[in-house]
């Protein structure tokens, strides 16, 4: 990414967000659990991020720009972590939106918006 990108949704820059959390995922095989022993048993199978992104104040037309490429679906997010920038396949969870409005500026406000961005 360029300078001054922190996030992109396929090849569109996104507002710069005012927090991001990266989780590594661990994936294990379906039959993972513990013995009757209490030991644990299972095998690792993958590593997956899970991208927890915050905004704060933007206007209606950054909200419309993140919905319109963060899509009910499949799509390609770049993202900075451990030093370098990863792209991954993924999908969202569920966008959250606190309404500020209208504050007599001629626009829409919001004072937040979350989701979590999952590696397929």
């Amino acid at each position: 990414m360029k300078k001054g990108e922190i996030l992109k949704s396929g090849n569109v820059v996104l507002p710069a967000p005012t927090s991001i959390s990266v989780s590594d995922e661990i994936i294990w095989t379906s039959d993972t659990g513990r013995t009757l022993s209490g030991r644990m048993v299972g095998d690792v199978i993958s590593e997956k991020k899970n991208v927890g992104i915050k905004w704060e104040y933007l206007t209606e037309e950054d909200v419309r720009l993140i919905k319109s490429r963060l899509i009910a679906g499949f799509f390609p997010f770049t993202f900075r972590d451990d030093g370098i920038d990863i792209t991954i396949e993924s999908y969202r969870g569920t966008l959250s939106k606190d309404i500020l409005g209208d504050i007599g500026d001629g626009h829409y406000w919001y004072r937040s918006v979350s989701v979590d961005v999952i590696q397929r």
